[in-house]
């Protein structure tokens, strides 16, 4: 003897089974209705008496729940005499007359109008489509009316032009952004990739024929010769592409992970400084100038430093460590911070043994719980004297202590 609540369940699991048969007998004849309805769903009365007398209290309890309204359809009842209980109106089906009812109690009711509206715009706007809308119609009856008018209007261009090498912001579609296409790439994605023959495996907007922007990667000169090649500029951010076509060739790159400690450091003869890039570290090391540089790292004493050492090694092999040691990190222990925002701890494999050694201290808070030396707390002279330079301040020092 079935309860609504197990109606509820057996319905939602019908449902989903069946819909996506039932919407593409919706868009190939126009009909609400499909096959095999009215649909009656047997309630579970029992058929012997003998049972009825061993669940008495049970089964009165069940004929009167089912004599109360439902919200969608009907129950057919069968009248009939029991000894002990009298005449009982016996709930046998609970008779779905449209899918619209079999939607109420499965609790898709507005998802199911949702999905016929949506996939009537589909077939009149883009038919080619419309089994790729029925394979992702539930995401799709999910979107807002003004998302859904711009998706199918964004899908609709993208596969008009499948190669355009533009960028977002030049499609003509009113009210599409990055952060749009960012929010609804998956689905845009999975509704085109049959259309399309997109490679499952790719998750990017590269293969609907975009172009996302370059990736900047942002420099301080610290060589008078070396700015003079850049029209006199000390600090601008470009695109590798660009980069790779100046003539710079320095003897050395040292990327530094804080912009203020980069426009702090004192002019060094042959040197190019790069503020460490956080993602797309494969950009900046590929330019050939970089590759071809000595290069080095310059960053605070913490897990993120490590990580973002080990990324760039894997494209800069050679690429040299200067301030990430136990023996800076313990001469400036009055200057530690609380590394609030640690979270990463993985296998780091472009580590050398005393950088690995460190940096497993570290995680494991051998000296102290995510303890951190922040870049811009090291003082300039130490950096610069692991750069093998010396700062303005001590240069300046020096020329005063000289005899007169």
């Amino acid at each position: 003897m079935k309860t609504r609540n197990i109606i509820r369940t057996e319905t939602n699991q019908y449902y989903t089974q069946h819909i996506a048969q039932w919407l593409k007998e919706h868009v190939k004849d126009g009909s609400l209705e499909p096959q095999g309805f009215p649909l009656n769903l047997y309630l579970g009365a029992p058929t012997r008496d003998d049972e009825v007398m061993a669940r008495r209290e049970e089964f009165i309890r069940f004929c009167k729940d089912w004599q109360q309204p439902v919200a969608a359809g009907h129950v057919e009842f069968l009248e009939k005499n029991y000894p002990d209980i009298g005449t009982q109106k016996v709930p046998i089906h609970l008779v779905f007359d449209t899918l619209a009812d079999l939607a109420s109690w499965a609790g898709h009711l507005v998802e199911y109008h949702s999905a016929i509206s949506k996939l009537d715009v589909v077939k009149r706007e883009c038919p080619e489509l419309i089994d790729s809308a029925i394979d992702i119609i539930s995401s799709l009856s999910n979107l807002a009316e003004d998302d859904f008018i711009r998706f199918i209007a964004v899908a609709k261009w993208l596969l008009a032009h499948p190669e355009s090498g533009s960028f977002i912001r030049q499609i003509p579609v009113r009210g599409i952004d990055t952060r749009w296409f960012e929010i609804h790439r998956h689905l845009l994605l999975d509704f085109l990739r049959a259309p399309l023959k997109l490679d499952p495996r790719r998750l990017d907007l590269l293969q609907l024929g975009l172009q996302p922007p370059p990736h900047l990667v942002t420099l301080r000169v610290l060589d008078h010769v070396l700015r003079g090649r850049v029209g006199g500029l000390s600090f601008f951010a470009s695109s590798s592409t660009d980069l790779e076509k100046l003539n710079l060739k320095p003897q050395r790159v040292i990327f530094i992970d804080d912009v203020q400690t980069a426009l702090s450091l004192p002019d060094i003869p042959g040197a190019v400084a790069i503020i460490t890039p956080t993602a797309h570290a494969a950009a900046a090391a590929g330019i050939s100038w970089v590759a071809n540089a000595r290069c080095q790292y310059v960053g605070s004493i913490d897990r993120r430093s490590f990580a973002l050492l080990h990324n760039l090694r894997l494209y800069l092999p050679s690429l040299e460590n200067v301030l990430l040691n136990e023996e800076i990190f313990f001469q400036n222990r009055d200057l530690w911070t609380d590394d609030d925002h640690a979270s990463f701890s993985g296998s780091l494999s472009a580590l050398n043994q005393t950088e690995a050694f460190f940096y497993r201290s570290l995680v494991e808070g051998a000296y102290g719980q995510y303890c951190r030396l922040d870049l811009e707390r090291i003082p300039l002279d130490v950096i610069a004297q692991a750069l093998g330079v010396k700062t303005d301040a001590a240069q300046a020092a020096e020329f005063a202590a000289l005899p007169e």
